[in-house]
């Protein structure tokens, strides 16, 4: 026989190392992968990751979850470590391991989640990608002056991701490259300001909007703003004048009719008790002769 021939001192060794061979071609058989499923993942709301096992994975194997680089487990076969923050659920159909994180935010992101299925495991950092990760601002501090031409237009986000992607119009104008923005990154997120002055040269009356579209991956934020300048103001001040005149002729004019249809019924009887009045005094005159 072929091991006839071995030392008898070196057959533990050599039974050792059959066992990790056979060892390593069971774990060789069958693997394991996660990738982000929730597109775009927008911070505040729930994220997705999906683990998937390939055809020769055995489906009954312990799975669990982990994260960061000191392995932090936060589920295993379903039971977590924070209830409020993670749970995970088997679909057996699709052979698929759901992770889901409750109300994504910055600690979540460029750290590594490992999958581990039986002796398969899979480790992947989840990295905060312009074409998967938005994260949508709250509010923003907006500033609108006009001052007969000129316009000036200030708006402030203080955390935003990625970077907004604007257009602004006047009256359907195009004057997006008028647009000054200006951004600093802060941890994962940008603090972008954004500005823009404009300059019309014009005796008549400008009267047309503003409007400023930004993109903020599939979110759009919107502001709109109505501009006149002081040849438009005068002219509304002087139709504003004209109609309240109007107004006051009118309501004198409706006064007057009133005053009028009741006049008339007060002369009619008046002077028709004066007539009796007159009557009157004559037969007691007549009577006295």
């Amino acid at each position: 026989m072929v091991f006839e021939n071995i030392d008898k001192n070196r057959l533990p060794s050599f039974q050792v190392i059959c066992l990790l061979l056979l060892l390593r071609i069971e774990l060789s058989n069958g693997s394991v992968s996660w990738s982000l499923a929730t597109k775009p993942a927008v911070f505040g709301k729930d994220i997705e990751l999906h683990c998937n096992l390939d055809d020769n994975t055995t489906l009954s194997n312990h799975r669990h979850w982990s994260k960061g680089d000191n392995v932090k487990v936060l589920v295993v076969n379903g039971k977590t470590v924070n209830d409020t923050k993670y749970s995970e659920k088997f679909d057996k159909a699709k052979r698929t391991s759901i992770l889901t994180i409750t109300s994504l935010e910055s600690g979540d992101v460029n750290v590594p989640y490992t999958c581990q299925h039986g002796f398969h495991t899979y480790k992947k950092v989840l990295n905060m990608t312009v074409e998967n990760f938005e994260y949508h601002p709250r509010s923003n501090n907006t500033i609108f002056k006009q001052d007969d031409d000129h316009i000036s237009f200030l708006m402030k986000f203080e955390k935003v991701f990625p970077l907004p992607a604007c257009r602004a119009s006047i009256g359907g104008k195009n004057i997006t490259q008028l647009l000054n923005i200006s951004s600093v990154r802060n941890h994962v997120f940008y603090k972008v300001g954004i500005s823009l002055k404009y300059h019309h040269i014009s005796k008549g009356c400008i009267h047309h909007p503003f409007e400023l579209d930004c993109c903020v991956g599939t979110k759009t934020i919107k502001q709109r703003f109505e501009t006149a300048n002081d040849v438009c103001l005068q002219i509304e001040q002087k139709a504003k004048q004209v109609h309240q005149n109007q107004d006051k002729d009118q309501t004198l004019g409706l006064v007057g009719r009133a005053v009028f249809i009741l006049y008339i019924p007060v002369v009619v009887v008046g002077g028709f008790i004066v007539a009796k009045v007159i009557d009157e005094c004559r037969k007691c005159t007549r009577s006295f002769r």
